[in-house]
């Protein structure tokens, strides 16, 4: 049994359910951008939490669209804000102590590269066509479609 359950078999079927490597004939998956349901997931992470917003807003219907839209709106940024606030912590304490200042700018600069790793994996998964949910932070989202 694995974790993060693939939302298709192989990557034949993943790639055609998700708007990519279309027969001769065969028409997309009808979105309201007009883009394939693939490129759309992978373009909710671009901007990390804005642009997984933007899709939440314009493509609503599409399931795995959405999905992956949730899943940057929601992990991307906590992660953003995080580090946000950590950074703001750091600068806070730097009138008292330097050592408490390194310490949150690493921990800030830590969490946000966790954040890079993960988006750029998030972002490959996608253009495979697999509902792939962050570790942690993802996995409540293959639970719900709200």
């Amino acid at each position: 049994m694995t974790l993060f359950p693939r939302a298709h078999a192989d990557a034949a079927s993943a790639d055609a359910a998700a708007g990519g490597g279309l027969e001769a004939g065969a028409k997309a998956p009808a979105t309201r951008t007009g883009l394939p349901p693939r490129v759309l997931a992978v373009l909710a992470y671009v901007l990390w939490w804005v642009t997984g917003g933007l899709l939440l807003v314009i493509e609503p219907d599409e399931p795995f669209v959405r999905f992956h839209a949730r899943q940057a709106f929601r992990v991307f940024g906590l992660i953003w804000l995080i580090g946000i606030v950590l950074w703001g912590l750091g600068l806070a304490v730097l009138l008292f102590s330097m050592t408490a200042f390194r310490l949150l700018a690493t921990l800030g600069q830590s969490v946000w590269l966790a954040g890079v790793v993960l988006w750029v994996v998030a972002m490959v998964q996608a253009w495979r066509g697999r509902l792939w949910a962050v570790p942690w932070l993802g996995r409540g989202l293959l639970r719900t479609d709200n």
